[in-house]
């Protein structure tokens, strides 16, 4: 027995940073398993946006025109969400609304992506049958219109930029390879 305690005496050392590697083993986890929920909802408001008639995002083709025909090109997205209601929610299907921002882009043949039409912002999502998407117009009010639509508590993150780069520059390849 004593020689158990010796040994625990001038080894335990090592327990703290076993001990240590465990929660962070833990917490990496729960990290991942909540960016997996956060990931599925944010490629399903990718997919609602695309498939909006490209003026309700406020993009037009070159001459101005916001309707389906002609020289409008596909629109692609990318979102990335910041809150869903119920915020308790585990699974996809059981999230109600989507708080998220998103970049979309115009693909027309021959304009390069610095004339590109593009519309950005806060967007909340309605999973209803059809989606129902708001997106805050902007002018004048633009703010208080963004503050109408989100929780106070999500108000910060609505006027945020995208936490993640890497999304703006995988849209920026999306864009590059459907309009060559």
């Amino acid at each position: 027995m004593s020689s158990i305690k010796s040994f625990l005496r001038r080894h335990r050392w090592w327990l703290l940073p076993e001990f240590l590697a465990v929660v962070a083993v833990a917490a990496g986890l729960v990290y991942l398993r909540g960016d997996g929920l956060a990931e599925q909802l944010a490629a399903k408001a990718r997919v609602t946006l695309e498939e909006l008639q490209p003026a309700r995002l406020e993009l037009y083709d070159l001459q101005g025109h916001s309707h389906g025909g002609g020289n409008v090109g596909k629109v692609i997205c990318t979102a990335e969400t910041f809150g869903m209601e119920p915020a308790e929610a585990q699974r996809v299907e059981d999230v109600k609304v989507i708080y998220a921002r998103y970049l979309c882009a115009l693909v027309q043949r021959g304009t390069p992506w610095d004339y590109a039409s593009r519309s950005s912002g806060p967007v909340v999502i309605k999973l209803t049958d059809p989606p129902y998407v708001q997106i805050p117009p902007s002018g004048d009010g633009y703010p208080d219109r963004v503050r109408a639509l989100f929780p106070d508590t999500l108000e910060p993150q609505a006027f945020a930029g995208f936490r993640d780069k890497g999304k703006t520059v995988d849209l920026l390849k999306r864009y590059h390879e459907t309009v060559s």
